[in-house]
């Protein structure tokens, strides 16, 4: 019927289009092709009404007849049927269905069912796997609604998607992450380390029921079956730790990172798994990592990263940025939304670079805060602020199709300043120091990733030692990278390497003043006392995680936020610092751990990100007191606990 409503709605309408053309040419003859139209249409309306309530009064003859053949047919066949009103209680039945249920109403076995929007379900009931089918039932002479419901025995169809599912096989990829580390010691015990790193991988492949293939020192490609993968997934992949307890003659241990691809092709499969390892390498290593669609399951990282060695990747990146800057238009430089001093120096040492090569750069800065404002005020001063700084508007009016954006101290699209200046170029250079999560911007033109860099500013500083050896950056852009360093180490306490000092050290010899870094950190006198009213009301709980609100209708709430989390450090037996403040459109969290808990998986939770001693998270839609008790759900959560017990980017 409705394919033929369809065809009635074009006739019409080209029948007034040809009455409307011969009326334009011949107004009484126009008038007889109208009229002829309407009797027409009107015919076939009829006609078309007749036939519908035929069908319905043969549809209500089928049910009000049980003594007719379709009525026996329908009692008879072996398929369950039965006819329900909109409440779910059973108006008529066949035979086959009172040999399964025997209840009165449906929704004892579908609870979920809605009968104003009937959908295909799926029920076990007694052993057997039903797909439950339902439809209306068009009725005449009365306005109650029935539905007409027949169940298929979809049983022998799921028991083999079952077995396609559970035997569907899965790559999994193991990489030795620290191998390159411990090869430069020469303590190091390689031969005997790399087999007994090969033998615990022989081992769950074994017990798993798979195949391996070692293709590099190190590097293994594992075949498992998909129930396998579970039973792994379940057991936390147990491998990690085991590998941590391996001798390697140098003091330092053995770090793993797994990844698996989860999809219906093999090929499908292998990719997953890379890209999932990628994101492992990218987090700091030391994990595992499931991919399974677009979606990431996390396992581990709970180890603080070694300091960084081999210098190698940091030239490679700074010669290929030389190039690529020097081969393109003006350089856009950005970094996340209320930015630090850590992604304000980055930016400011990689437009020293890019003026060096003699190109314009251009900082996108959309909003000032107040944890740059006295570094914005210098550079007010110096007359910097004019020629470098823009707002993102203006960035996508001036960006042109060779232009270089270079996106610093994040990876995630929805943090960066201006997001849709990411698809105006097609060179795009990320520089960051977070562990990768999930939703990172994919496909940069260049990257430089180290989760175990102390900061972005640190990062920068050894790319402008190699990006030209001519290349002298200011007195006051040294200041700014010490200060961004200062910034994400605390004062040179968390996450610091022998290479944070000599980068420290680089930025000394320079020029960096160390009165202006001291005063860019100065706070006004009510912003101490605003940390100090939230440090006094915050809650400590048994394990030593404090957790504190700030006052509503603060000026600068997430600026007192992260002092508050760094302030409670300091308390005797607190292990990790919880702050949280009402921005208006969303709850900003910043988590502080002196490394016991993993702050970073905690807040990775609420969607934020960062590292293990420092991180961040937006919770929007919620009022503050229920952001908490979504943080407190997290930290209580099986693998936070596990956290708290065992192991030493969002808004920071």
């Amino acid at each position: 019927m409705k394919r033929y409503r369809g065809v009635l709605i074009f006739l019409a309408v080209a029948l007034l289009a040809l009455s409307g053309a011969v009326w334009y040419y011949d107004q009484t003859l126009g008038y007889v092709c109208l009229g002829t139209a309407v009797f027409m249409l009107v015919t076939v309306l009829l006609c078309l009404i007749s036939i519908s309530r035929n069908q319905q009064r043969l549809m209500d003859a089928v049910f009000a007849d049980n003594r007719t053949a379709a009525s026996e047919l329908i009692r008879k066949v072996s398929i369950p049927a039965l006819i329900l009103d909109l409440t779910g209680k059973i108006v008529w039945h066949n035979d086959a269905l009172g040999a399964v249920f025997e209840g009165k109403n449906v929704l004892e076995v579908l609870p979920d069912f809605n009968p104003s929007q009937p959908t295909v379900q799926q029920i076990l009931l007694a052993g057997t796997n039903f797909q439950v089918m339902t439809m209306p039932v068009h009725r005449l002479n009365t306005k109650k609604k029935l539905l007409f419901q027949y169940w298929l025995d979809r049983t022998e169809a799921a028991h083999y998607q079952r077995l396609y599912t559970e035997q569907m096989p899965f790559v999994m990829l193991v990489y030795m992450d620290n191998y390159e580390e411990l090869a430069g010691d020469r303590q190091f015990h390689g031969t005997a380390v790399l087999a007994e790193v090969e033998r615990l991988v022989a081992e769950l492949c074994r017990r798993a029921g798979g195949i391996y293939r070692r293709y590099e020192n190190g590097r293994f490609l594992c075949v498992l079956e998909a129930s396998e993968v579970s039973r792994i997934e379940k057991e936390k992949f147990r491998l990690l730790e085991q590998a941590r307890h391996l001798e390697t003659g140098t003091g330092a241990t053995v770090s793993l990172s797994v990844a698996v691809g989860i999809a219906p092709r093999i090929a499908q499969s292998e990719e997953g798994a890379r890209n999932a390892m990628e994101l492992a390498l990218g987090r700091g290593g030391d994990q595992a990592v499931v991919r399974e669609g677009a979606d990431y399951r996390f396992y581990g990282g709970k180890k603080q990263q070694d300091a960084r060695q081999s210098r190698v990747k940091m030239r490679l990146f700074a010669k290929a940025l030389h190039q690529l800057i020097e081969g393109g238009g003006d350089v856009f430089i950005m970094g996340h939304k209320n930015p630090d001093m850590d992604c304000l120096g980055a930016a400011l040492g990689i437009a020293t670079c890019a003026s060096h090569s003699g190109m314009r750069p251009f900082i996108v800065l959309s909003e000032r805060n107040e944890a740059t404002a006295d570094a914005l005020r210098e550079m007010d001063r110096l007359g910097l602020s004019d020629r470098l700084l823009i707002s993102g508007p203006e960035a996508l009016e001036m960006v042109k199709p060779n232009s270089v954006v270079v996106v610093v101290d994040t990876q995630r699209p929805m943090m960066t300043d201006c997001p849709a200046l990411l698809d105006r170029v097609e060179k795009l250079v990320l520089v960051d120091h977070h562990r990768r999560s999930a939703d990172y911007i994919e496909n940069p033109t260049l990257h430089y990733l180290e989760a175990r860099a102390s900061s972005a500013s640190e990062m920068v500083t050894e790319v402008i030692q190699y990006y030209d050896e001519s290349v002298r950056p200011d007195s006051f852009v040294c200041s700014a990278l010490l200060a961004g360093i200062e910034v994400d180490t605390k004062q040179f306490v968390f996450n610091v390497g022998s290479r944070t000092f000599e980068a420290a050290g680089y930025l000394r010899r320079n020029g960096a003043d160390l009165a202006l870094v001291k005063s860019l950190f100065q706070s006004d006198f009510e912003s101490l006392v605003q940390v100090a009213r939230t440090v006094e009301r915050a809650d400590i709980d048994a394990d030593g995680i404090a957790i504190a609100a700030c006052e509503p209708g603060l000026e600068a709430p997430q600026l007192i936020a992260a002092r508050t989390a760094d302030e409670l450090l300091k308390v005797k037996g607190v292990k990790a610092a919880f702050t949280l403040a009402d921005m208006g459109d969303y709850i900003a969290i910043s988590g502080r751990s002196f490394g016991l808990v993993n702050v970073q998986l905690i807040l990775e939770q609420l969607g934020g990100g960062g590292h293990l001693t420092m991180a961040g998270a937006q919770v929007r839609g919620k009022t503050v007191a229920e952001a908490m008790e979504l943080l407190r759900g997290c930290i209580r959560s099986g693998e936070m606990t596990e956290n708290i017990q065992t192991d030493p980017q969002g808004g920071n």
